[in-house]
């Protein structure tokens, strides 16, 4: 593709969407890995902005790139944690970010308890689906599967949340998540 054209088409793909990745990112992890993660989506955008679909599948295919990108944010801190606790020894300090703070209020803490039980693929579904407002056909280019099989998967991922819900659940103090956001 032309340097001038591509440069044009990357501008109107992040125009489009940079608000929806970075709260893509925003409601998983805290706002710095957000931003890092939301960067590093756009950055493989523009590497591969021959391979980018157009139209309704663009977001779709970003949020594919994002979650990619967001599994190995995560395997990172993991063993960035996992090093720091072998050099010192101790339990690194978990400061909860304001989004964390917002997230788990006590209104909220039964649906999210409820919503980590479940597997963490149907978390993803169900996130794509709920605070994304992806449709299921976009949602199953996402994660790689048919329409159909997301409409089936959301039915009984809705079934196993409202089992989850009607468990009686003892109140904890929220446990520190791995890098400061919900996953």
């Amino acid at each position: 593709m032309e340097a001038a054209h591509a440069e044009q088409r990357f501008q109107e793909i992040y125009t489009a969407h940079q608000r929806q990745v970075f709260g893509y990112f925003l409601r998983r992890t805290d706002g710095t890995s957000a931003r890092d993660g939301a960067a590093e989506t756009f950055l493989v955008a523009w590497r591969r902005i021959d391979d980018v679909p157009d139209g309704d599948r663009t977001l779709p295919w970003l949020y594919g790139v994002s979650r990619r990108v967001l599994a190995n944010q995560r395997r990172s801190r993991k063993r960035f944690t996992a090093l720091g606790q072998k050099l010192n020894h101790t339990e690194p300090a978990t400061d909860p970010s304001p989004e964390v703070v917002v997230l788990r209020r006590a209104e909220d803490e039964e649906m999210l308890a409820a919503v980590d039980r479940l597997r963490p693929e149907d978390q993803e579904i169900l996130r794509l689906a709920v605070w994304e407002e992806l449709p299921h056909a976009q949602i199953g280019e996402v994660v790689g599967t048919s329409q159909h099989a997301i409409t089936q998967r959301l039915h009984r991922i809705t079934k196993q949340l409202a089992r989850e819900l009607q468990r009686p659940t003892r109140r904890v103090a929220p446990r520190p998540s791995e890098g400061g956001g919900r996953s």
